[in-house]
C-alpha cells in the first residue's frame, strides 16, 4: 500500500505525556518509598511503581504509532485508543476545515471533517492533536474540494452545525463525569492499597 501523504500528531504531545507521567507519579512514589524505607515493603512499592511506569510506556508506545494518511484509494488513520479507520476515497462527498474554540482557549484550533453521502462523519481530526499545515495538506490530498468555514465557532455551534461530527462521548456529559470520577476513585484505591500493604494507618478524618 503506497501512501501519497502521511502525517503524525504534534511532537509536543509526546513531551506533554512524558511530563504528565513524571509529575503525576514521582511525588506519590517518593512518599511511598520514604515510608517503606522505615516500615518495610520497599519491594511492593517498587513493583507498583514499575507497573505504573510500564502502563505509561505502553501508552507512549501507542502514541508513537498514531498517524493519518492518504493512499491511492483510502483515507486511513488511528488514535491512541482506537483501531485503524479506513475510508474509501470514492465515499467522500465533503471535506471541511472548521476553526473551533475549545473551551475557554483564546485561539481557535482547526478541525478537519470528512462526510459521505448521508452527511454523516466518515473521518475527523482535531487541531489540538494535529498541526494546521498537516490538516490542510491532508484535506488537499482528498478527491473533493476543501470547504473552509469563514469564521471560527464555538464547540457547541460546531456540533449544532455538523451534528454527525461528534464522537459517541462528546454529547454525553454524564459519561465524561463518570469516567473522571472512576479515575479519581481508582487513584484513591491504589493509594489506600499501598498504605495497607505498608501497614500504615488509613484515616479519613
Amino acid at each position: 500500500m503506497r501512501m501519497r501523504l502521511r502525517v503524525r500528531p504534534k511532537h509536543s504531545l509526546l513531551g506533554n505525556a512524558l511530563a504528565a507521567i513524571a509529575l503525576g507519579t514521582t511525588p506519590i512514589f517518593v512518599v511511598a518509598y520514604w515510608f517503606a524505607s522505615s516500615h518495610g515493603g520497599v519491594e511492593i512499592v517498587g513493583i507498583s511503581h514499575a507497573a505504573v511506569l510500564v502502563a505509561g510506556l505502553l501508552v507512549l508506545w501507542r502514541q508513537l504509532r498514531v498517524y493519518c494518511a492518504v493512499t491511492s484509494d483510502e483515507l486511513i488513520g488511528n488514535g491512541i485508543f482506537t483501531p485503524l479507520v479506513r475510508v474509501r476515497l470514492d465515499r467522500i462527498r465533503r471535506v471541511m476545515l472548521v476553526p473551533t474554540y475549545l473551551g475557554a482557549a483564546p485561539e481557535p484550533v482547526l478541525q478537519l471533517l470528512v462526510t459521505g453521502d448521508d452527511g454523516r462523519r466518515l473521518f475527523r481530526m482535531r487541531g489540538n492533536f494535529w498541526r494546521d499545515e498537516d490538516l490542510r495538506a491532508l484535506a488537499a490530498a482528498l478527491p473533493v474540494p476543501t470547504e473552509e468555514a469563514p469564521e471560527a465557532m464555538s464547540t457547541r455551534d460546531f456540533f449544532r452545525t455538523y451534528p454527525s461530527a461528534a464522537y459517541w462521548f462528546e454529547h454525553r456529559r454524564r459519561v465524561q463525569v463518570a469516567v473522571a470520577a472512576l479515575a479519581m476513585l481508582a487513584a484513591f484505591g491504589i493509594a489506600v492499597w499501598i498504605m495497607r500493604l505498608l501497614d500504615l494507618p488509613v484515616r479519613f478524618l
